[in-house]
């Protein structure tokens, strides 16, 4: 056990990362997801601990890959929280993300009834300023009222255009502080103060706004909110890693080039250092490519690595998404549908296969139809139905639950 620990440290998304709670890596309270008027998930609770092989098991269409969809960010939940490693996915309180909204309108509106004062107060004697340019901006204030208006509502479509404000403030703040101060220090406003000691501290102010507002979008409720936080490649980079239903390989490339894709995450190489070859990029090229190749000798791929993808059999296919998702180094591997097609051979292999995933220290969740190979490697068993959970427990218990036998499995099962 705790050579597993050491090597889960060793990994880039374990370094510098929280304690867990109680040994728990992967925590979901109370998660829904609503598709129009469709519930597909509701009120599900989950938790996946450290070397722990959990499985998802439930009739077609009971949630099970919406389920990882929202765990992997591909998907936003309409309820509930996510917590993968000690870090908040999906924010808990979602009153105080509105809150936090709500406080970002008040600011937002301030800053936009100053653009309509100065824009009325920008003709003063002997200071040229072009009237439609004038015009202009006085009607950008006026719609920036309506749209903190529209933002304290929390309406979708106002936070890209909040955004884009922000940044057109920090560019006309930082114009006026340079440019104003240096062609109208010498004129006056209303033949009191010089226009410049009025104009700078009017931009800092403006300046201000997007300078909170950035320091808002830091938080990471707010992140999420924004949708720039519970992105899949985020949530990878942190240590989940996940294969799909339908198998996504790049059919045209070699095996190798494959799995190498999987490494994106854990590389730094720009795109300046790419076309100058810099030692650092060239180093760092050759490193993906050994570390590429570790997890095709580990699936037992390796002999392949310069085949085209799309030439090899069903089951290789498999066993090569499962490379290119252990290549991204992660700590927990959701694996949908792994067995599917695979003919009882393989199945077996692919067994053997998740068993040295999990003696390597990467905790697995598993979505799987075969219940041979669900009752066989699961330690802990979910069942699902209709979007909710209806079921928990080890494979024995879940075998002779009659809520499962009637939702899933089928009395012919349970009388095995």
């Amino acid at each position: 056990m705790k050579k597993k620990e050491e090597k889960i440290k060793n990994t880039p998304a374990g370094r510098d990362s929280p304690s867990h709670e109680d040994g728990i890596l992967l925590k979901g309270v109370n998660l829904g997801k609503v598709f129009g008027g469709l519930a597909a998930l509701e009120g599900v609770d989950l938790h996946v601990g450290e070397d722990e092989i959990v499985g998802l098991i439930g009739p077609n269409g009971a949630g099970k890959t919406t389920l990882f969809n929202c765990l992997t960010g591909i998907t936003m939940p309409t309820t509930g929280t996510i917590n993968f490693r000690s870090s908040d996915l999906v924010p808990p309180p979602k009153t105080n993300l509105l809150a936090q909204l709500s406080k970002m309108s008040y600011f937002f509106m301030a800053i936009s009834v100053l653009w309509i004062f100065l824009m009325l107060g920008i003709y003063v004697p002997g200071v040229e300023f072009p009237m439609e340019f004038s015009i202009a901006m006085f009607s950008i204030g006026v719609f920036r009222l309506f749209m903190g208006a529209m933002l304290r509502k929390a309406v979708p479509w106002t936070r890209g255009v909040t955004l884009l404000f922000a940044v057109m403030d920090t560019a006309f703040a930082a114009f006026w502080m340079i440019k104003f101060g240096e062609l109208y220090s010498d004129r006056m406003f209303f033949e009191l103060i010089k226009l410049d000691y009025f104009l700078i501290p009017m931009a800092l102010v403006m300046i201000s706004y997007p300078a909170y507002f950035f320091v808002v979008l830091n938080r990471q409720d707010v992140k999420t909110l924004f949708g720039i936080f519970v992105r899949p490649d985020a949530i990878t980079k942190s240590g989940m890693a996940r294969t799909f239903q339908n198998i996504r390989l790049f059919p045209n490339l070699t095996v190798l080039d494959n799995v190498k894709l999987g490494r994106h995450c854990r590389t730094t190489s720009n795109i300046f250092s790419i076309i100058l070859r810099l030692k650092s990029q060239r180093q760092e090229e050759d490193e993906t490519a050994q570390k590429a190749m570790e997890a095709l000798q580990f699936v037992g791929l390796d002999w392949k690595a310069d085949f085209i993808a799309s030439s090899l059999p069903y089951g290789e296919q498999r066993r090569l998404e499962i490379a290119r998702a252990l290549a991204t180094e992660p700590v927990l591997l959701l694996l949908d549908e792994p067995a599917a097609g695979m003919n009882p051979h393989e199945t077996e292999s692919l067994i053997k296969l998740v068993g040295k995933i999990r003696e390597n220290g990467i905790s697995v969740l598993l979505i799987e139809h075969d219940m041979k190979v669900i009752m066989k490697i699961s330690e802990r068993i979910l069942v699902l139905d209709h979007g909710r959970k209806i079921a928990e427990g080890n494979p024995e218990a879940i075998r002779n639950d009659p809520r499962v036998v009637e939702a899933y499995l089928g009395s012919a099962y349970a009388a095995q």
